[in-house]
């Protein structure tokens, strides 16, 4: 009985809703034109600001939907080449996992590795 206790106490209450972290990747505007090379659907935007509104957008809508969203940049050259050592085509879908993963591994490592 102690143990239920134990366990609400430690789960924070939120009405029931669990809550995700899901992070949003978006490279630099200076890596945009080259990212277009490499992402086939950056070529459906006109520009940089076309593509950050829809990101932007894909942000809001999981934050409306209950998420902890946020938008994260990475490294296209990072990206790239965990794509490739991963054996996965670029994609926004893989700039947002790249983005997940990036972030906790960022979070795992030691600050004198962080370097």
């Amino acid at each position: 009985m102690n143990e239920g206790r134990l366990t609400s106490i430690r789960t924070p209450n939120t009405g029931g809703c669990t809550m995700k972290r899901i992070l949003v990747g978006v490279v630099p505007e200076g890596d945009f034109e080259r990212a277009r090379d490499y992402i086939s659907e950056l070529s459906d935007y006109s520009d940089y600001g076309d593509w950050l509104d829809s990101r932007y957008g894909r942000f809001m809508g999981l934050s409306i939907a209950g998420a902890e969203a946020s938008l994260e940049t990475v490294a296209l050259d990072d990206f790239l080449n965990w794509c490739g050592a991963h054996r996965m085509r670029p994609s926004e879908a893989e700039l947002d996992a790249y983005a997940q993963h990036s972030r906790l591994r960022s979070h795992r490592e030691p600050l004198s590795a962080a370097g």
